[in-house]
């Protein structure tokens, strides 16, 4: 799994970020109000059919919040795009999947799901590593400028100070 997309997925400090995704506790927990909300938020701000917090896990990427999609849903960390926008501290912007050559042959862009459009804002924490995104996706291409990213950003902003409440 640690080259997929023609790329490596698996940051240097993996094991580091592991360990400090799990001292949040929200990994496979229920679902939870403030979180179905900041996901709902997502979707009714950049009008997307799915929005979705996910945190990425060892293997998989699970899905804590969504609109549209399952809670509790668990996919295969090579085949999921939050895989890649966890590398970055930016937002990760995929205007038209189909442009990506590196997307092509994956099952959600490829198969039944058919996804054209992804944004993901990471989710850090206080020390510094990025252990999920707050995402929105759509079957059609679109346009998602600075402005739309800094609103992705302020959302996974207040995901991330939903976490920290539960370490205090």
């Amino acid at each position: 799994m640690e080259n997929t997309f023609g790329r490596n997925i698996i940051p240097q400090n993996e094991q580091e970020r592991l360990d400090n995704l799990k001292k949040y506790a929200i990994l496979y927990t229920r679902s939870e109000p403030v979180f179905d909300q900041l996901a709902a938020l997502a979707a009714e701000i950049f009008d997307m059919p799915i929005a979705m917090i996910n945190f990425v896990d060892k293997n998989n990427v699970w899905t804590k919040a969504s609109q549209e999609v399952k809670n509790g849903l668990s996919v295969e960390r090579g085949t999921s795009l939050c895989s890649l926008a966890i590398l970055k501290d930016d937002v990760t912007v995929y205007a038209d999947v189909l442009e990506e050559r590196c997307l092509l042959s994956n099952p959600f862009v490829a198969g039944e799901h058919g996804l054209r459009f992804y944004a993901a804002a990471p989710i850090g924490t206080r020390e510094g590593f990025n252990i999920g995104v707050i995402c929105i996706v759509d079957r059609k291409p679109r346009d998602f400028g600075p402005d739309d990213q800094v609103k992705l950003e302020n959302i996974a902003h207040m995901i991330e100070l939903e976490i920290e409440k539960r370490i205090l």
